[in-house]
């Protein structure tokens, strides 16, 4: 039997000792017999170097840099790596068993794929698995105009080859660096969704899905006017680029909402209407731009209020 591609897996790391070595674990006893394993520390001040150092016989390579966040973290890793398969994890989350093996059999079976995709479940603090995340089929220019990703990124993998063309990860991303290197990505070939989970998905309260509002609000205004409005974007995609810089700018207005930030809500909205006029023909869209002149202290008055009344949330869809 030939030997099986080799895998890189690298895991940015910052101050997330809690998840570290659950995340560590998870993929040193995945049951792939190719595996080249990176983790990048980015000026932890937790006890994360500890957990790293205690598994560094088992690395590939591993480095702690001065803080420069996690983009840089993941770019730093995949420069000194190897393999034909690449894909990156997070600190807080982790590989299902099988997960590799099971998507890698996927980029064998067809090699025109360039990226490979399966489902996930969201985990909460203490890893008890609260839902079921499920990615969903790729259809990128749908992607585009709803400013959507589909995919799942701790369950996904690609082809060295699809980085070399358009890699590596923006560093000026926060939110959206994996979701525009997906798009670049289109532009070589197909992608495949599996319907089967394979990795897990944290939530807690420094994650960015649920946390972190305003440095969300602030990258989709960047993903609409920096990067759909560049040369980047594929041209075949071009043509839903405007749709989709619209919608980011209602998003940015939601979480600029969120952030109590409401004079940049009301700008992030008129920009989506100027780039989308028919958005004004929407009941919600209305709704939400004119919830925007509400004072903030009678915003704060009214979230007290729910929070009071209101059970815990469930789980994002």
């Amino acid at each position: 039997m030939s030997e099986r591609p080799k895998v890189t897996i690298v895991t940015p790391s910052y101050n997330q000792g809690r998840y570290l070595e659950e995340t560590i674990l998870s993929v040193l006893e995945q049951d792939y017999p190719n595996l080249e394993y990176i983790v990048v520390d980015d000026g932890s001040t937790d006890e994360s170097p500890e957990i790293i150092r205690r598994h560094e016989d088992r690395l590939a390579w591993w480095t702690r840099q001065e803080n420069a966040g996690q983009v840089a973290a993941i770019n730093r890793g995949f420069a000194r790596s190897s393999g034909e398969i690449m894909g990156y994890l997070n600190s807080d989350d982790t590989l299902l068993p099988g997960a590799i093996a099971t998507l890698v059999d996927e980029l064998e079976r067809d090699p025109s794929l360039v990226l490979v995709y399966g489902d996930s479940l969201y985990t909460d603090e203490e890893s008890t698995n609260v839902g079921y995340l499920p990615s969903r089929e790729w259809n990128i220019p749908a992607m585009v105009r709803r400013c959507d990703n589909h995919v799942v990124q701790p369950s996904a993998l690609w082809r060295r080859s699809g980085w070399d063309a358009v890699g590596p990860m923006n560093e000026r991303g926060y939110y959206f660096f994996d979701f525009e290197f997906f798009i670049r990505l289109s532009a070589l070939g197909p992608a495949k969704h599996i319907a089967t989970p394979v990795s897990t998905y944290r939530l807690h309260a420094e994650s960015k899905t649920i946390g972190a509002p305003l440095r969300k609000a602030r990258d989709h205004v960047r993903f609409a006017d920096e990067f759909l409005a560049s040369d980047e974007v594929p041209e075949a995609l071009r043509p839903f680029v405007r749709e989709g810089r619209a919608t980011a700018h209602r998003y940015a207005g939601l979480y600029f909402h969120e952030a109590l930030e409401t004079r940049e809500a009301r700008r992030a909205y008129l920009r989506s209407f100027r780039l989308h006029p028919r958005s004004l023909l929407s009941p919600r869209a209305l709704a939400l731009f004119a919830r925007t002149l509400v004072p903030r202290a009678a915003i704060r008055r009214l979230r007290a209020l729910r929070r009071r009344s209101s059970p815990a949330p469930s789980p994002p869809s």
